[in-house]
């Protein structure tokens, strides 16, 4: 049985803080072969949604500064709570819905780091 490190009760307070904030709704979809996947019931949760902007690069990918054009990859993370959300269990393929943005935009989950010890983190990407 793992011991508990000195910082954690600490660490969970600031997550929760953090969360206080910045924390949205969001509907996880879990799916199989492209289809709601039956045994996994959808979900709605309150997690931190972070989209990427769009980025100025060089096309030809060097230091040339020539011309520049903008990009938008539609990149996005979801960080979720583990302390939250225990038995949480996203995985590649799935969906996920921001409920209160406008439009609700709908991401999939293109992987999962399930390494941080604070948080889930979902790469997602625009569906």
């Amino acid at each position: 049985m793992p011991v508990a490190a000195r910082f954690h009760e600490l660490r969970d307070r600031v997550v929760e803080t953090v969360d206080m904030k910045f924390a949205e709704p969001v509907r996880l979809s879990f799916m199989k072969n492209g289809q709601t996947d039956p045994g996994r019931s959808q979900a709605t949760i309150e997690a931190v949604l972070r989209t990427g902007a769009s980025q100025n690069s060089s096309m030809e990918g060097g230091q040339g500064r020539g011309w520049r054009t903008r990009l938008q990859a539609g990149k996005a993370e979801l960080h979720i709570d583990r302390v939250k959300y225990p038995n949480l269990i996203p995985k590649k393929g799935d969906a996920v819905r921001a409920l209160s943005r406008q439009g609700e935009p709908a991401y999939e989950v293109l992987s999962v780091d399930e390494r941080n010890h604070t948080r889930l983190i979902l790469a997602l990407g625009e569906k």
